[in-house]
C-alpha cells in the first residue's frame, strides 16, 4: 500500500511525508508509539525499521485511530495545508 492507495492526493501525501521526516531505521518517537508501530508491523509482516512499514502504519493510524486528522488531511488542497493538517499527529509521535 502506498499513501496514494489510501485516496490521498499527491499534495496530501507529500505534506505528510515532509512532516514525518522519516529516514529509515527506528524513528525518534515516544516509546508507546514505537511499541504500537512494532506490534502493527509484526502482525502485518512488515519491517518496523523500513520507511515503507512506517508509512503503512501511519496511513492505517490516520484511517483508524486518528480519523479526525486523516479527515483534515483529506481536505487539504496544497502541500502546506497538508503539513498543517497532520501537525497534531506528528507532535503526538515525537519525543520532543
Amino acid at each position: 500500500m502506498t499513501l496514494l492507495d489510501t485516496g490521498w492526493t499527491e499534495e496530501q501525501a507529500q505534506g505528510l511525508l515532509d512532516s514525518l521526516k522519516l529516514i529509515g531505521g527506528t524513528p525518534d518517537w515516544k516509546p508507546e508509539h514505537l511499541e504500537r508501530l512494532r506490534d502493527w508491523c509484526s502482525a502485518h509482516q512488515k519491517d518496523s525499521t523500513s520507511i515503507e512499514g512506517q508509512l503503512e502504519f501511519i496511513a492505517q493510524e490516520l484511517l483508524d485511530s486518528f480519523q479526525a486528522i486523516g479527515c483534515f488531511l483529506r481536505r487539504a488542497k496544497t502541500v502546506e495545508e497538508a503539513k498543517d493538517a497532520v501537525q497534531p499527529y506528528v507532535r503526538r509521535l515525537a519525543l520532543q
